[in-house]
């Protein structure tokens, strides 16, 4: 048994990191609200210490428990870490604890936790240095282990915590998972021996394709949430162990058994881990999953066109010129020329990329005439590019010394091989393919699109894990790259829509979009979901229009791109003119209520909604001007319907006597009423339909005339 005492605490806004030390000096660390400081708990006789940093080496033993396989959490080598000292390095700009550890073997850990003043988010990062005097080896190395979980009790109670998970499909992205702990079996054992074990991974280039790579914990008595976001560029993990009566949250790089990762450490050498970022905080999910975002900077959000929706894959000068005008009368700020747009050996555009010839045909001027033209008519001009992959039919194909390859052969998919981005040569090609043909045509945005996953492992480094990090890391620099060189480009992130979900990809690029649901009734339900991990000014929602829609169905789908970022394509030659009114009016309601979408505090209630093919039920959702309706002046709300089977009165939550309608934009068929409390929409029966209202509180109305 070991006990534990104060070694420091620190606070960070609304936040306290309180760090252990027990007689063994294995230091562990607690997060929690600054609100519940008396509340907590210093549990004694704990049958262990787990350290803040974990590793392993590869000559080190695993721990017992039944573990060999399933994770290397508790090794000998995390168990010889002991602590040496704190540093405190603060500036205007951040604040950082340093807490430096030494194994047995004479290596040294830094365990860097920052905050940026201000924010409500944590980041950690752990870095191992050799100081042995023999070369090391690592088959693991997490970036953030976090026990104490809910540091309230002497013993946790059955059924307080939940574990949050957000699972995630291709055009069915951010499902969430939420259920007791003991749902997943993370209990106690009778006997202490069997470590119980949650493990969510992804492994490949597309680090989202079924969870990501977000996991928390919430005391359901207490209200408080902790949650963890990996930077994520390539593979990972993340875990939630039970070993005794201890819970633990840790992840960061995937291991050496489960995804293939070994990192060789010279003496001298230092290896430091990919970020991750904590919160803890109260209120709902959506509000904490908030606080883990990077702030918010758009203060307006431009509304772009993009012609795959229209000509999907064979874009081309005339149709450009034939646009431009009809786009311009409606107001729309950016055209976006997408896939097909170089020279190909067939009709599919996924065969030929790579080569990135400009296809004469199709441009007989080149882009520089079709830029500029986009110009004159005061909007940006953007272009497609898959910059890391090269299709079957092109030459790049063929150049195998540029390709990434596994086990001595190129990785090859049905329609893909993948540049080995680390290359130097790799690196000069898309100097000159890319960054110089967006430059010397003026282009203002680029859609970087990611099609496929180059699989577990690359041969270009020491394990195949590592050499995934390695190729993702080389493409993050070319994208910073692209910043620097191109200033004020706007950078949008795509993997087939929203596979590269993670803050490695988002906080480097202005807009993400999720999946290429461009045709489904799922949109809005997936665009709330991307709430979790994404702010709403970032998250990019396309409405593909087409001149067969009714009036009710475009409404639809143009309110579900207020959830976001607004991206158009579709039929826009054939449109009528009770067409083009619905779009003008959608586009000037939302260009109102802008900065709302980008700063306010998003909410989201509803029905159960158990399909995403064939959606049914309702949802409510929308953006308030503070962070509490209480305290709000305004607010956006929008209701969508998904094809009930009984028409429904739903209660708006919104007080009658409070609250009036300023401005309404959507479908006739949802109706909106108030009795003597509340505001209350009718949703009609067996059809797809959305509303969008702007409400003020009516004490400040003079502040928001109608």
């Amino acid at each position: 048994m070991t006990n534990f005492k104060t070694l420091k605490q620190y606070t960070f806004g609304d936040t306290i990191l309180h760090y252990l030390i027990n007689d063994a000096q294995v230091v562990e660390w607690m997060v929690y609200p600054k609100d519940m400081a008396n509340q907590v708990v210093l549990r004694q006789n704990q049958n262990s210490g787990f350290s803040l940093i974990q590793a392993k080496l590869v000559q080190d033993p695993y721990d017992k428990n039944f573990s060999n396989g399933l994770t290397m959490f508790n090794s000998a080598t995390s168990r010889s870490i002991r602590f040496v000292k704190q540093e405190e390095h603060f500036s205007k700009d951040e604040e950082k604890i340093t807490t430096i550890c030494r194994d047995s073997h004479g290596n040294t850990y830094r365990h860097d936790v920052s905050w940026v003043p201000g924010s409500k988010r944590l980041k950690v990062r752990v870095s191992f240095t050799n100081t042995s005097g023999h070369d090391q080896q690592l088959s693991w190395l997490p970036s953030i282990v976090l026990s104490n979980i809910s540091p309230f009790y002497e013993q946790v109670p059955t059924g307080v915590l939940d574990l949050i998970r957000i699972r995630s499909k291709w055009a069915m992205e951010g499902r969430l998972d939420q259920r007791p702990v003991e749902s997943f079996e993370l209990e106690e054992s009778w006997k202490p021996s069997g470590l119980a074990l949650v493990q969510i991974a992804q492994y490949g280039t597309m680090p989202v394709r079924q969870f990501f790579p977000y996991l928390g914990l919430k005391d359901n008595r207490f209200d408080v949430t902790w949650l963890i976001m990996l930077e994520g560029k390539a593979s990972w993990q993340l875990n939630a162990a039970r070993l005794d009566n201890r819970l633990v949250l840790f992840g960061g790089l995937p291991d050496a058994d489960n995804g293939h990762w070994y990192k060789d450490v010279a003496v001298g050498e230092t290896y430091t881990t990919p970020f991750a970022y904590i919160t803890v905080g109260h209120d709902e999910l959506l509000k904490c999953s908030r606080r883990l975002q990077a702030p918010v900077q758009e203060d307006t959000l431009p509304i772009f066109y993009n012609e795959w929706g229209t000509t999907w894959g064979r874009p081309n000068a005339h149709l450009i010129s034939e646009s431009l005008p009809l786009l311009k009368q409606h107001s729309i700020d950016g055209y976006i020329i997408d896939a097909g747009w170089y020279k190909s050996k067939t009709s599919d555009w996924e065969q030929s990329h790579g080569d990135w010839q400009v296809d004469m045909m199709r441009f007989p001027g080149g882009f520089k005439p079709v830029v500029e033209e986009i110009h004159q008519q005061g909007m940006k001009a953007g272009l497609w590019f898959e910059m890391e992959t090269v299709g079957r039919l092109s030459e790049k194909f063929q150049d195998t010394e540029s390709l990434v390859q596994r086990n001595g052969h190129v990785v090859t998919t049905l329609k893909r091989r993948f540049l080995n981005m680390t290359n130097s040569n790799v690196q000069a090609y898309l100097n000159r393919h890319v960054l110089e043909l967006l430059r010397q045509n003026a282009f203002d945005y680029l859609k970087i699109d990611y099609n496929d996953s180059m699989g577990v492992a690359t041969d270009d480094a020491e394990s195949g894990a590592e050499g995934l990090e390695k190729n993702i890391s080389a493409t993050l620099k070319f994208i910073d790259k692209l910043h620097h060189e191109i200033p004020g480009l706007v950078i949008e992130n795509c993997s087939s829509g929203g596979h590269r979900l993670t803050p490695a990809f988002i906080e480097r690029t202005e807009l993400s979009s999720f999946s290429d649901a461009h045709e489904t009734h799922s949109i809005p339900i997936i665009a709330a979901n991307e709430w979790l991990v994404i702010p709403a000014s970032k998250n990019l929602i396309w409405c593909v229009l087409h001149a067969d829609d009714t009036l009710e169905e475009m409404y639809f789908h143009l309110i579900s791109t207020f959830l976001g970022r607004v991206c158009l394509s579709g039929d826009i030659r054939h449109l009528s003119t009770d067409q083009w009114h619905a779009v003008d009016q959608a586009l000037t309601f939302y260009r109102a209520n802008q900065r709302l979408i980008a700063h306010g505090q998003p909410f989201r209630f509803g029905s159960s909604i158990l399909s995403y093919r064939n959606p049914q039920g309702y949802q409510v959702c929308g953006f308030t001007d503070k962070e509490t309706l209480d305290e709000s002046g305004r607010l956006l709300l929008i209701v969508f319907g998904f094809n009930l089977s009984n028409s429904e009165d739903v209660d708006l939550r919104l007080s009658s006597h409070e609250w009036q309608v300023q401005d309404i934009v959507g479908a006739k068929k949802i109706g909106l009423q108030s009795d003597k409390t509340n505001w209350h929409g009718s949703i009609p029966a067996n059809c797809y339909t959305a509303k969008a209202i702007t409400f003020v509180r009516k004490r400040e109305i003079e502040h928001f005339p109608a």
